[in-house]
């Protein structure tokens, strides 16, 4: 492991930043396919087949094994990020995550380049100060049964006002296990039609996040 992330770490190094700071992937190209959505479209058929049903491309008995997906993509510090798959969404990774999972609470490999010291020295996307930060309120019941959040009652735990940010000095815990949200990539062949088209104002939020701005909006 250390082996690897010493060769990781070096192509890092040697990968120019302006890479990282212009070019990226837009993975929402050329997905939205008509043909594809329109051999979906079961609703104007008059007879749907077993095979139709589902994904498989199969009939639903028997034994069908999955596609082989191939996970292969560049080393760290090598690979062009991937665009945004809609505004604040998590970033895919782009590189390799070979000899890097599964993180533990003893180790988490994703920090040594990803940390914001580190980031801009290495060209990795630094992690978000959204991840520095505690939303959970504090919360407690008092001596009447009461609910009480931040100091205020509440009348249920569904309260949709966000707590005040508690900033922290350190990676919020909540934020560790880093693969719950960032996945690797493969070029696969999608099974169903994607008509979706994300709306982003202007280019920056393809590469990057504001989510600390704006994570109240629509519950003020």
């Amino acid at each position: 492991m250390r082996q690897y992330m010493k060769v990781a770490l070096a192509g890092a190094l040697a990968v120019s930043t302006a890479l990282y700071a212009g070019e990226v992937i837009d993975i929402n190209k050329g997905v939205n396919n008509p043909e594809l959505i329109k051999k979906e479209d079961l609703g104007n058929k008059k007879v749907v087949t077993e095979e139709e049903l589902g994904l498989r491309g199969s009939g639903l008995s028997g034994v069908m094994a999955p596609p082989k997906v191939d996970y292969k993509r560049p080393a760290p510090g090598a690979a062009k990020r991937f665009a945004r798959s809609y505004v604040n969404a998590p970033p895919l990774i782009p590189h390799s995550v070979e000899g890097l999972l599964p993180i533990t609470a003893a180790n988490n490999a994703c920090l040594g380049c990803h940390m914001p010291d580190a980031a801009k020295s290495v060209g990795a996307t630094p992690i978000p100060e959204s991840h520095f930060v505690d939303f959970r309120p504090t919360t407690k019941v008092d001596k009447k049964g009461r609910l009480i959040k931040d100091g205020k009652a509440v009348a249920n735990t569904a309260d949709v006002k966000i707590a005040k940010f508690k900033k922290l000095k350190k990676l919020n815990p909540a934020r560790y296990n880093c693969s719950q949200c960032h996945v690797p990539q493969a070029n696969v062949k999608p099974l169903v039609g994607n008509t979706f088209q994300p709306d982003f104002v202007n280019k920056k939020q393809m590469e990057s996040s504001n989510l600390i701005q704006v994570i109240d909006e629509g519950v003020k």
